[in-house]
């Protein structure tokens, strides 16, 4: 840069030479300096107090002297840099360095200016006109590598804290050095960064993955452990992941953990594949219903006709009526067996769901008066206000089969949330992943349809049915829509 600008050794001797003449002038020089910079808002703005101005004319006349008496080595292209990269921390903008300079040289050039010898002061003001340019190319120059390498790190982390995966780096003494974002959401707002990795994860996660000696394998083998699919439950819900864990080689990093939540493309696969065995047995129950229907009705009409034309008191009347009986409950298994197979359509509206739950309430209460059915809460969605007047009559009238006619029942609502819950014996664990399948029933006299026919109908809608915790210490249903 000196060879650039020519500047030499009698540069260099110049300057030194006008040292004694600025040396008097350099509290002046910074008062002007900094009356300049405060008559500018945005130069000012990087200023926090009076303080701070007063050291900083400490600090200009230290610059002074260095660009006056040198030497113009390694060590003062280093100092300058440093100055760069300060205007960068505090966000003085690039303008204000061309302008600062401006009067720093005019100001300096006016003080060389005073030496009795014209032929020196006009030496004197090229020389310190050359360091001013140097020194201002150095700074410059730093102050824009130093900001477009602080935007690509802002950026870099703006990427990385908002990466849809959980990504941790722990150092050897198995603290958290690094998470995104999406840690916090994961597992909800926990110091993470600086404390033990075992507390950034819920403790059934690390017992469910054997995260310790998972870990330890990875360091010890050198090698990436990867955890195809780890399932755990988590506020009331399986949730499912998968975790990889990297050995690394870093001051600050000994192990990237790598965690992708799976739970809602599991779900989805399971939707796809009940739906595809679902249209399956739907295809074939239509076919079976069609074919019972017709044989039932002939059946039922000769009953009805034999049952007519017998006295009262023929003994043959009553067998006659419960044949009837048992007719009408296998017309009434062909008519779920239709509905099963019927193509669930939604005609998607607002829905103010307390109104639908006081109407399924009013219906059940006739004709249930002994039970006590409580709802609480508002609430609105998007679905088929007869969709969900439909499935929540199912869930209501199961709830009070398991109790007999006798206990209680509570409905509560949340925006798109309706959630129905019993008093009874709830549900056996064993039967919990199959009290949504087509003819599973615990009841003797049960199609085992409802709940199917209702996990149909919510899906039309474009919501889902679940198993979920209840107020009650009975079964609970969660009616979840958009």
């Amino acid at each position: 840069m000196k060879s650039w600008v020519g500047f030499g050794p009698a540069d260099e001797a110049n300057l030194r030479a006008v040292g004694p003449l600025v040396d008097p002038e350099l509290p002046g020089m910074g008062e002007l300096f900094y009356s300049r910079v405060l008559a500018h808002p945005g130069a000012a703005a990087v200023l926090r107090d009076d303080a701070q101005v007063e050291r900083l004319k400490s600090t200009l006349q230290r610059w002074a002297c260095e660009l006056l008496n040198g030497p113009w080595d390694d060590a003062y292209f280093a100092r300058r840099q440093r100055i760069g990269k300060v205007h960068v921390e505090v966000g003085l903008p690039t303008r204000y360095m061309f302008t600062a300079m401006n009067v720093l040289r005019e100001e300096l050039c006016r003080i060389a200016m005073g030496h009795p010898v014209v032929e020196v002061r006009e030496d004197t003001c090229r020389s310190i006109r050359k360091a001013c340019d140097i020194d201002l190319a150095i700074m410059v120059g730093t102050f824009v590598e130093h900001r477009e390498a602080k935007e690509v790190e802002t950026l870099q982390d703006l990427i990385v804290s908002h990466m849809p995966v959980t990504v941790l780096l722990i150092d050897a003494e198995g603290l958290v050095t690094a998470a995104t974002r999406s840690h916090v959401r994961l597992f909800g707002d926990v110091p993470v960064v600086g404390h033990p990795w075992a507390d950034a994860f819920p403790p059934s996660l690390v017992r469910a993955a054997h995260l310790d000696a998972e870990m330890k394998r990875a360091l010890e083998s050198g090698r990436e452990v990867t955890l195809t699919r780890v399932d755990m439950p988590l506020d009331g819900h399986e949730r499912n992941f998968r975790i990889n864990i990297v050995p690394l080689d870093h001051p600050r990093a000994r192990v990237l953990v790598h965690m992708e939540e799976l739970t809602e493309t599991i779900r989805t696969e399971g939707r796809l594949v009940r739906s595809e065995s679902l249209a399956q047995l739907g295809a074939l129950s239509a076919a079976v219903a069609h074919e019972l229907r017709n044989p039932l009705a002939g059946i039922s009409g000769a009953i009805q006709v034999i049952a007519r034309s017998l006295p009262d008191t023929d003994r043959r009347k009553p067998i006659m009526d419960k044949v009837e009986q048992q007719v009408r409950r296998l017309d009434a298994l062909v008519t779920d067996l239709l509905d099963f197979a019927r193509p669930a359509e939604a005609r998607v509206v607002d829905v103010v769901l307390e109104d639908v739950v006081a109407a399924v309430v009013d219906n059940v209460k006739r004709d249930h008066p002994s039970m006590v059915i409580t709802a609480t809460g508002s609430g609105t969605a998007r679905a088929d206000p007869n969709l969900v007047h439909q499935v929540l009559l199912n869930l209501v009238l199961n709830a009070i089969q398991a109790l007999d006619g006798a206990g209680e029942v509570r409905i509560q609502v949340q925006r798109g949330r309706v959630v129905v819950s019993d008093s009874g014996p709830g549900i056996p664990p064993e039967n919990v992943e199959k009290v949504f399948a087509p003819f599973f029933t615990t009841r003797t006299r049960g199609t085992g349809l409802g709940l199917a026919i209702c996990r149909k109908a919510t899906g039309a809608m474009g919501g889902q049915l679940v198993l979920t915790n209840g107020p009650l210490p009975g079964a609970a249903f969660a009616l979840e829509l958009p």
